[in-house]
């Protein structure tokens, strides 16, 4: 009788392992790496209904195609760790993405996503999005085959990226694109081509993170031909940009492959900044770099599109750098080591703003470029040749905080 009531109660244990029960008994199904782990993380995907939770066991899945979430709103996925659960696209052969998500107010938090084939996890078309520790990367690095884009939210509203970090991509570790309402703070980022991108996109929050080792730290930008242009109304303050200063091992012909290594923050064709509380350390090119399209050696016809900065109030930033050689293999940083050598001014304007923007010859005072109080900062402006900064001893009011226009997003915060 002992044996039989042994074995029944060996039974039930083995069952619940098998239907993936946590063994700390938190009456969570807990998914676990199987012989089929696309089928079977693809399945639970299908299978959501709006308001699910989905757990991701600890161990490594093994995936050889997309994970897709379409159409399904409110949904989390939650790992055990990003060092415990590892969605791995190794062997991917299909698919563009190592998840691709078009679904409102989605989570996804504490676990990684490992060398996809294209981008690490992309939501489109989304309102309400949580990136929430979570980790991509690429474990080859210096790749041009890498993804481009690590943690990827496009065309959304109202999106959350916190304490992530982002390894490897061949474009941007941390991306924001052609987007309103996006918070990223607190996330730690390196070894990528650009660290952290804001592009295109209204009304966003980039603080509190550590933007080290990449070719450049953190660029703020708009570029032509696309939907949504003219972003604005971004704040970037109290993050570290320390030593960007990797090789840049992007693909020629996209616009990151113009970038020097080197550059702290830059600034392009952007309107309606604050960047302020930073700490821009041992950057080799160049701490700081405001200028239009034109530097990036590219043209438009895009006539909605407005290729200049405006409004970027630049102030009490902590700057720090040894005597230094620029990237001389892109442009712009053989044209830096030309005009200064090893001189080089921390903050480059290149001096140009949207003559259109003109009242009475003058560009109105809420529009100008403003520098003001920051420590360390030698200054050059190519237009006019002068390193002095009384001309842009101005002051610009603050950018507003950013407000969610999503319930679940502001409770998030």
């Amino acid at each position: 009788m002992k044996l039989l009531q042994l074995l029944l109660i060996a039974s039930l244990f083995l069952l619940l392992f098998s239907c993936g029960t946590n063994p700390k008994g938190d009456g969570h199904n807990w998914i676990l790496p199987s012989n089929d782990d696309t089928k079977t993380l693809q399945t639970a995907l299908l299978n959501a209904k709006p308001g699910d939770t989905i757990y991701f066991g600890a161990g490594t899945f093994n995936l050889n195609n997309t994970l897709s979430l379409d159409a399904i709103d409110n949904v989390t996925l939650k790992g055990k760790g990003m060092d415990s659960t590892i969605l791995s696209f190794k062997n991917q052969t299909e698919g563009a993405e190592g998840m691709k998500v078009t679904a409102n107010n989605f989570t996804i938090e504490d676990m990684a996503i490992e060398d996809a084939k294209g981008d690490g996890i992309k939501v489109q078309d989304a309102d309400g999005v949580i990136f929430r520790r979570l980790r991509v990367e690429w474990t080859s690095r210096n790749d041009s085959t890498n993804g481009a884009y690590g943690l990827y939210p496009v065309s959304s509203r109202n999106i959350l990226m916190e304490e992530c970090i982002a390894i490897g991509a061949s474009d941007a570790g941390i991306y924001v694109g052609q987007s309103v309402n996006a918070i990223v703070r607190n996330n730690l980022v390196y070894e990528n081509v650009a660290g952290i991108e804001i592009e295109n996109t209204i009304g966003a929050e980039c603080y509190g993170n550590k933007v080290t080792n990449n070719t450049a730290g953190i660029l703020i930008f708009d570029l032509p031909g696309l939907p949504k242009k003219n972003g604005k109304y971004i704040k970037v303050y109290d993050n570290e940009v320390i030593g960007n200063n990797h090789p840049n091992f992007s693909s020629m012909g996209i616009s990151v492959s113009m970038v020097p290594a080197g550059v702290g923050l830059l600034f392009m064709a952007s309107q309606h900044i604050d960047a302020y509380g930073n700490k821009v350390i041992d950057n080799n090119s160049v701490g700081t770099a405001i200028f239009n399209l034109d530097q990036m050696n590219r043209t438009t016809t895009d006539t909605l599109y407005d290729k200049y900065p405006a409004a970027i109030y630049l102030h009490d930033n902590y700057y720090e750098r040894k005597q230094s050689v620029p990237d001389t293999t892109r442009l712009f940083g053989k044209l830096l080591f030309e005009a200064f050598g090893t001189e080089l001014p921390i903050i480059f304007y290149d001096g140009f703003q949207n003559p259109a923007l003109k009242v009475d010859g003058k560009i109105p005072a809420e529009l100008l470029i403003c520098i003001q109080n920051n420590t360390n900062a030698t200054f050059f402006n190519m237009a006019t040749h002068s390193t002095e900064l009384a001309e842009h001893d101005c002051k610009l009011e603050p950018v507003p905080a950013v407000k969610f226009d999503n319930e679940k997003l502001t409770s998030a915060l």
